[in-house]
């Protein structure tokens, strides 16, 4: 490869058919027909000697090497377009339509916090809350997925994160559960039934490339154990089906704290504070690397700190 003689468009067609995974709407974005869009590949695939794009059930899937240069060539072409446009993105004028991969959790906590600010200050703003699925850091290194929030053990060096907010566990059980009536102490805890919340899929989410994915903490609930070998009889999957279930039963288990808090207020469940809690967990929001500060991406991680600031 001569980089001197080559052509800098090839580098946009690559970008937009990592994005649209599909040469025919690559071609429609750029106004070039599918031949034009399947010259330009051939080109770049003489270019870089390496496939960079292999067919798949939904669509044109990025090889290795085709994932390994797409961060760079995402960043060269962003600071190309910044160079000769400088424009910052303003919110309560620019139509804009953002995805967001969360669990279920941070919806219901941080979503109406969101939710207040966009319908104040950006009408013509549009946010779709996902949940988090297998897929999803490819999605957010081609661009289809503008955001993941959530507790993570391992950010590849191409995103960014910036912690929101920390969250804390606290036990639950029903409000009229005979052990509270009575007054209930840790002993009397360590000897009831436990419900677990598994948090889902364990395996974590993977790229094509199989190894540059984000790895998320899935259940975070055993650091509050107590002493002793609890009788588990029932586990779900997420921390709402765990309420419902502590509510009509006499399981404990551990909920996170502003969900468990909500929950008492409305005279569902009683709360104890665990004996030597750890520390709390951090919640963050993950970004692309190449998004700047006066990017519609940058504009939504101020918004979300703003938001997580409120809670």
């Amino acid at each position: 490869m001569n980089f001197r003689t080559a052509d800098l468009n090839l580098f946009r067609v690559f970008v937009t058919l990592l994005e649209e995974k599909n040469a025919t709407r690559a071609g429609e974005r750029l106004g070039l027909s599918q031949s034009a869009v399947s010259h330009a590949l051939r080109r770049l695939r003489e270019m870089v000697g390496d496939d960079l794009f292999i067919r798949g059930q939904t669509g044109l899937r990025p090889t290795p090497r085709a994932l390994e240069i797409a961060d760079t060539a995402r960043t060269a072409l962003k600071l190309l377009e910044t160079a000769v446009s400088a424009q910052k993105f303003d919110p309560s004028t620019d139509q804009h339509v953002f995805n967001i991969a969360a669990g279920t959790y941070i919806s219901y906590v941080l979503g109406p916090l969101i939710a207040e600010r966009v319908l104040r200050c950006a009408p013509n703003v549009q946010i779709h809350f996902r949940s988090l699925y297998a897929g999803m850091t490819e999605d957010l290194d081609t661009g289809s997925l503008d955001m993941v929030i959530g507790c993570f053990e391992a950010i590849p060096g191409r995103f960014t994160h910036t912690q929101l907010f920390e969250e804390s566990g606290v036990w639950v059980l029903r409000r009229d559960h005979p052990a509270v009536i009575a007054g209930i102490d840790y002993e009397t805890l360590a000897r009831l039934p436990r419900l677990g919340v598994s948090g889902g899929n364990d395996d974590p989410d993977r790229t094509s490339a199989g190894h540059l994915g984000l790895r998320r903490v899935t259940s975070w609930g055993e650091r509050y154990d107590l002493a002793g070998n609890a009788y588990q009889p029932i586990s779900v999957q997420d921390s709402f089906s765990a309420l419902n279930m502590i509510s009509r039963s006499d399981m404990v288990c551990i909920l996170p704290r502003r969900l468990a808090q909500m929950a008492a207020e409305r005279g569902k469940v009683a709360m104890v504070e665990p004996p030597n809690a750890p520390s709390p967990t951090p919640f963050g929001a993950v970004l692309r690397a190449t998004d700047g500060a006066d990017s519609p991406n940058g504009w939504l991680l101020s918004l979300c700190l703003e938001a997580a600031a409120a809670l």
